[in-house]
């Protein structure tokens, strides 16, 4: 036999939802983790949702867009990840989801944030600031590159440059680019550079993994190549790979091949262009000449009929009056168009072109009443008109 109502305790389903939600985000308000990514949607609003699976398991995600602007990158579908945040309950659809608030790689997830702790420590002190980029050299007579003088990146240079000007002095500074004592190898590099006369320093190497980049995230050397007087260009890795030796550099290049086409023109390039110059000089020579021949007979026939002169002055004037551009008067008939059109708009939703047709707005305590069901008999409300208020008392109501 079933109890009377009064002595039930009947729960809303907003109710047990919430009540779930308290107990979860109380139990795991700060929790790491760990999952592969799927399902992964960046919503129009700015907010990522998505779910972190594992072989028997999986749990819903989202991460707001004030959590996810601070990511130095944009999640994929299979990655494994390490998020932060806390569990709770999306109360429409009664499912309990973890709300993140910080997300990161999973193996590269350490190192990841301190690249971006020294990138930031190093932005505010203004190493990466456009001041202090020095201007490479369109043609420069010696260039110097320091570089494993095993690797592929420099054999990758050297054919480039032979290739594109064969009349550029290269000086290769053998250095190390992996390892524990790499970062202090390529700092001595970079301090022998200097005492060379040369135009242009690249400093680089190929591709790798994070690990293996990972020495030109070094600090002292960051620092070495921001003091350093010569223009550097670095050339680490590939196109996708950014260090931060790429950040303090007055130039980046996304490959070792493709910094040997920057600081090097093209011999060819520049011959056919010293052709092109000479021929533009010609031409403007010989265009100027026939203009002024033609000016001076032009003079020569008006002056010896000044009035027709100034009646064929008054002709071009009134021409061009005539043909001034209709473009330009059409598009301001258009904007002024769209203008009295949003100028209508906007009349038609102030509340005070609508209170003047007769409406009002009905306020309890100075909030705005929308529902009737906010309302309780013999309640006193305002009525607020155009012009002037009144105070109320309800009487009734209906849904």
């Amino acid at each position: 036999m079933s109890l009377p109502s009064e002595t039930r305790s009947i729960l809303r389903v907003s109710q047990i939802n919430r009540q779930i939600a308290d107990t979860l985000e109380s139990a795991f308000s700060a929790i790491w983790l760990k999952g592969e990514l799927s399902n992964f949607v960046a919503h129009s609003s700015g907010h990522w949702y998505f779910s972190l699976k594992e072989e028997d398991a999986q749990i819903k995600g989202v991460m707001f867009r004030g959590s996810n602007q601070k990511l130095s990158f944009l999640p994929e579908n299979g990655q494994e990840l390490i998020v932060k945040g806390r569990i709770g309950v999306y109360a429409p659809r009664g499912v309990y989801q973890i709300i993140c608030e910080e997300m990161e790689l999973s193996g590269t997830g350490a190192l990841q944030k301190s690249f971006e702790e020294l990138k930031n420590k190093l932005k505010k002190e203004g190493l990466f600031d456009k001041k202090h980029k020095k201007t490479i050299p369109s043609l420069p007579s010696h260039i110097a590159i320091i570089t494993s003088p095993t690797g592929a990146a420099l054999r990758d240079i050297l054919n480039i440059l032979r290739r594109r000007f064969k009349g550029v002095k290269i000086t290769v500074i053998p250095a190390l680019v992996q390892g524990t004592e790499a970062p202090k190898n390529l700092i001595t590099a970079v301090g022998q550079a200097q005492c060379l006369p040369i135009d242009a320093l690249i400093i680089g190497r190929g591709g790798g993994s994070m690990e293996d980049l990972w020495v030109f995230n070094n600090e002292d050397l960051a620092r070495a190549i921001h003091h350093c007087p010569i223009p550097v260009i670095s050339a680490v890795g590939h196109e996708i790979d950014f260090t931060i030796c790429d950040f303090v550099s007055d130039l980046r290049a996304p490959t070792p091949s493709a910094a040997a086409e920057l600081v090097a023109q093209n011999a060819m390039d520049l011959l056919k262009q010293i052709e092109s110059l000479k021929n533009q000089l010609m031409y403007n020579l010989k265009f100027h000449s026939n203009f002024w021949k033609e000016k001076f007979f032009s003079l020569e026939k008006q002056i010896k009929s000044p009035k027709r002169l100034i009646q064929e002055f008054y002709q071009k004037l009134d021409d061009w009056n005539h043909h001034l551009p209709m473009s330009l008067k059409q598009r301001l008939d258009r904007e002024r168009i769209r203008i009295n059109s949003l100028e209508k708009v906007l009349e038609s939703l102030n509340p005070t072109e609508v209170m003047k047709r007769g409406f009002c707005i009905a306020k309890k305590n100075g909030k705005i009443i929308a529902n009737s069901q906010e309302l309780t008999l013999q309640q006193q409300i305002s009525l607020e008109f155009f012009k002037g208020q009144a105070e109320v008392v309800v009487v009734g109501k209906t849904p």
